[in-house]
């Protein structure tokens, strides 16, 4: 846990645990003028520190969101495992604290990214959703968080980056927009394939009933024709209904 910088991250997420610990701490040394005296109340509020620190790293670790933490400068100050495993896979480069956020984007987000952590830094959070092609050419969806980050006493510090997978949800969307425009063709042929023969149909057996059912062979030969062609639009919409 030496690698972590746990105090500030807890700032930045203005963690209810940092707070308390934060308030124990000032009350219990306040009377303190020699604290190598006292190394008892100094061990036991290490001990605290470092249990919050573990149960933060947990949350933080566990996390299938991909979080990391930005000073005002777009250093990194802290990130969870997810997005330490991922930055890895996709750059081939390990995220280090104190490197720049710069330093792991692809050159076509770095406009992106600046732009939302200048939204931040002003108090203003923005989510994005940007198409990913990866190095083995296949394609993703992700969505993209940038919250402003405040210190205790509310100033904006940094910002909290977090991004998410949304490459199913994305695809289930596409699905709803294909099925839609389906749908439509659907309807489109039933107004324009259907009703046009089903009209030529009753026209004709108006006419052949206009003569007492003493129908011409003209006038059946058309209705066969028609009634052959409404049957081949009824089999085309069941078709195209049945496609995936």
């Amino acid at each position: 846990m030496a690698r972590y910088a746990a105090p500030m991250a807890f700032s930045h997420l203005k963690s209810k645990y940092y707070k308390t610990l934060v308030s124990r701490v000032s009350s219990k040394t306040a009377h303190l003028t020699k604290p190598e005296k006292d190394q008892k109340i100094i061990d036991r509020l290490r001990a605290e520190l470092e249990y919050v620190s573990f149960k933060f790293r947990t949350i933080f670790d566990h996390s299938h969101s991909y979080y990391i933490i930005l000073n005002r400068e777009m250093i990194i100050l802290d990130y969870n495992k997810a997005s330490l495993q991922f930055v890895k896979k996709l750059f081939g480069k390990k995220m280090v604290i104190g490197d720049s956020i710069l330093n792991f984007l692809h050159p076509s987000s770095v406009k992106m990214v600046t732009d939302n952590c200048n939204r931040a830094f002003a108090g203003e959070r923005s989510v994005v959703e940007k198409r990913i092609c990866y190095p083995d050419e296949s394609i993703g969806w992700w969505s993209f968080e940038f919250s402003p980050a405040t210190s205790l006493r509310g100033r904006i510090t940094g910002l909290v980056f977090n991004a998410n997978d949304i490459t199913k949800r994305k695809a289930y969307e596409e699905k709803i927009r294909s099925q839609h425009k389906k749908l439509l063709e659907i309807a489109s042929m039933q107004s324009h394939e259907i009703r046009g023969p089903v009209s030529t149909i009753m026209g004709l057996m108006s006419l052949i009933k206009e003569g007492n059912y003493q129908s011409d062979k003209e006038y059946l030969l058309l209705l066969e024709i028609t009634a052959d062609q409404l049957d081949k639009n009824i089999r085309d919409i069941v078709e195209r209904a049945g496609d995936d």
